[in-house]
């Protein structure tokens, strides 16, 4: 009885001692923006009813561009450094919404621990507002969906005189 006593315990105890090891935290599941530069792919504007389905879409990305071939909006990169800083550069035939820039230091950074929301401040937006340089302004933050090689960003507006249509904005972004 003894014997079993003593092998039931040891069991035991080596169960406990392969528990207590520490293994590594659980990878993020989605990467990290520190120092990555991202292009813009896509941009498209949805529209409709407020309780209701899409009743149109504009692909923003396509129509904005004189030549939709080579969409400008495609030539625009965006880094978001380790330092918390975003940097909008415009390359040759780039386009852009907005004038005056070509290399700039756009604004600040932020996305919460769970990934799903970034914020980007900067002048050009206002007081809390995140406003990206191709995208419209939004009341704190975007939306964000970021894999290790795709950023969206979604940002969502009721509109109409009865605050009765929605408008989703939705960019999408390539790591380079």
């Amino acid at each position: 009885m003894k014997r079993t006593f003593i092998i039931g315990m040891a069991l035991v105890g080596a169960v406990l001692a392969a528990c207590s090891k520490k293994e590594p935290a659980p990878a993020l599941k989605t990467a990290s923006l520190d120092d990555t530069t991202w292009r813009m792919t896509d941009y498209t504007i949805d529209f409709g009813p407020l309780n209701g389905t899409v009743t149109g879409t504009n692909n923003f990305f396509r129509t904005f561009s004189n030549s939709p071939t080579t969409p400008c909006l495609g030539l625009n990169t965006f880094t978001f450094t380790s330092a918390g800083k975003v940097v909008w550069q415009q390359e040759p035939r780039a386009c852009s919404v907005r004038s005056n820039f070509v290399n700039s230091d756009w604004g600040t950074w932020s996305i919460n621990g769970a990934q799903t929301e970034l914020t980007v401040n900067s002048p050009w937006g206002g007081a809390g507002r995140s406003v990206m340089p191709v995208m419209e302004a939004v009341p704190g933050a975007y939306e964000c969906l970021l894999t290790n090689t795709t950023l969206t960003l979604k940002a969502r507006y009721i509109y109409g005189r009865n605050q009765d249509s929605l408008r989703v904005d939705k960019a999408v972004f390539t790591r380079q």
